[in-house]
């Protein structure tokens, strides 16, 4: 994409956005709003998990637990399942 189309697009998308936040009290009520804010820090939080996720090293080798290693339901071992998080 060559730079003046870069830029044309940007400000197509800068104008929008601006006209859209100047009217968006205006456009959609106001139990919408408070639906829309919570969908996206829902949505924000999913992201974060994500990242966190694909980012952590792994604490030891990854290994089938068919191979002869079996979990263990002490809970020494890392869960896989994810730990609920609370939102104010």
């Amino acid at each position: 994409m060559s730079d003046a189309l870069w830029a044309q697009a940007k400000g197509v998308v800068d104008e929008a956005t601006r006209l859209l936040g100047t009217s968006f009290s205006d456009i959609v009520p106001p139990e919408a709003q408070r639906h829309l804010l919570i969908a996206q820090r829902e949505l924000l939080l999913a992201l974060a998990a994500m990242i966190e996720h694909h980012t952590e090293q792994p604490d030891e080798p990854t290994e089938s637990p068919s191979r002869g290693r079996r979990r263990s339901r002490s809970g020494t071992e890392r869960s896989r399942r994810p730990s609920r998080v609370e939102l104010e």
